[in-house]
């Protein structure tokens, strides 16, 4: 039998953490500078035109940049890619140029960095940007895609990695 909580803060992030979700860095790249971030909340919006939407902390310097460069671009992580996602998501506190570093990036259509080995780069132009709490939801334009063969994805769930065979 399921349990009900009190809603604030604490219980709502906790619920979150039982949704298992794909990892994702989002790069960008222009005028606001060349950064990313490891992102979570990744959806397509639709198949015309396509478009999709990424939500971005407002906070972050990754938020600040694509607002300014308006392009960004989801680099779907594999199973081998945990190094990258925890460099992204800031442990380790590297530089962004040392995070950049650990792998091998080629500039897409935009000029946003797609990570070479990704299950899948979909680089694209901002559309809209709407504030929500803490987050944007940013839904972009599909300028470019690119994909590797399937691999086994990196996924996040329950505050851990796990490995999502196909």
């Amino acid at each position: 039998m399921t349990k009900s909580f009190p809603l604030d803060q604490l219980t709502f992030r906790e619920a979150m953490s039982r949704i298992a979700t794909a990892v994702h860095v989002v790069t960008t790249d222009g005028p606001g500078g060349r950064t990313g971030a490891t992102v979570s909340a990744v959806c397509s919006v639709s198949d015309d035109p396509a478009s999709i939407l990424v939500c971005v902390n407002k906070t972050s310097r990754t938020h600040g940049a694509i607002v300014q460069n308006r392009v960004f671009c989801v680099n779907t992580l594999d199973e081998s890619h945990q190094d990258i996602s925890d460099a992204f998501a800031g442990r380790g506190d590297l530089a962004m140029d040392k995070r950049f570093d650990s792998a091998h990036w080629t500039s897409l259509a935009t000029g946003c960095p797609g990570l070479d080995e990704a299950r899948l780069s979909i680089d694209c132009e901002v559309q809209s940007i709407t504030e929500v709490g803490t987050h944007s939801v940013i839904i972009g334009t599909v300028a470019d895609i690119r994909m590797n063969e399937p691999g086994n994805s990196l996924m996040y769930v329950r505050r851990g990695y796990h490995s999502l065979a196909k």
